[in-house]
């Protein structure tokens, strides 16, 4: 029972200018999901955004789900990073404190997507102790409270994927240069109190175990969709 559509994740912190937001959420919508999800590989594609108060930083969380880490450096791929829409080109220059990273999923379980997701993000000279508590059997635990459909476990790659596009030139063009992470926990569920329970929870037992307290943020998913509703099945 796995929860993830593939082994290979892309995952995306980030804020927005905020007279651009709208005008973001649509082009996310609109253009840039269908776009990524035609490129053979992608599964899934997903965005979230959190409650009132959170860090511009943070605001949105974007992610998609693939047959591999490698679809994010496939030729297909970084055709459409070097050859960015004027839409595009417009929304990633109004980017506050973007954060990309592709990740491997090392460890992953549910049924479906939640209406809810927490992300706990690490930063980490050595991740072997993340590592040691991703193999162990805290998913089950999770996946065991009520309200919770899924949980992951991602390893962030710091070269894979980094490569100069004209994305990343637009991206960057406020002076916030990509940052990424070392590893990531994902919890979903059907709302925000469970959900938020649960990832404090794991945030204290993964400290406990590691050393390493995680930056814990909620989300709303405000959109999903998959391979198959942009017509592509490769």
């Amino acid at each position: 029972m796995t929860g993830l559509l593939g082994r290979g994740a892309l995952v995306n912190w980030g804020g927005v200018v905020a007279e651009q937001e709208d005008d973001y959420n649509m082009w996310h919508s609109r253009e840039h999901m269908p776009e990524r999800l035609a490129v053979p590989g992608f599964r899934r594609g997903r965005r979230g955004v959190a409650p009132e108060g959170t860090p511009a930083a943070r605001k949105y969380f974007m992610m998609y789900e693939a047959v591999d880490a490698e679809v994010f450096i496939s030729a297909p791929y970084l055709a459409r990073l070097n050859d960015p829409t004027p839409w595009t080109r417009r929304i990633l220059s109004a980017y506050i404190e973007p954060s990309r990273t592709v990740c491997r999923v090392v460890a992953d379980k549910g049924d479906g997507v939640g209406g809810w997701l927490a992300t706990l993000q690490f930063w980490a000279s050595d991740v072997t102790s993340l590592r040691t508590f991703a193999a162990s059997d805290w998913i089950d635990r999770v996946m065991a409270l009520n309200g919770i459909l899924g949980a992951s476990a991602l390893e962030g790659d710091r070269a894979l994927g980094q490569q100069p596009t004209a994305e990343k030139t637009f991206r960057e063009s406020r002076g916030d240069r990509d940052r990424t992470v070392d590893f990531a926990l994902l919890v979903e569920g059907f709302d925000r109190a469970p959900t938020e329970v649960a990832a404090h929870g794991l945030a204290a037992e993964v400290e406990a175990a590691t050393g390493l307290a995680p930056v814990v943020t909620l989300y709303r998913m405000q959109h999903v969709i998959t391979n198959v509703d942009v017509g592509a099945t490769a």
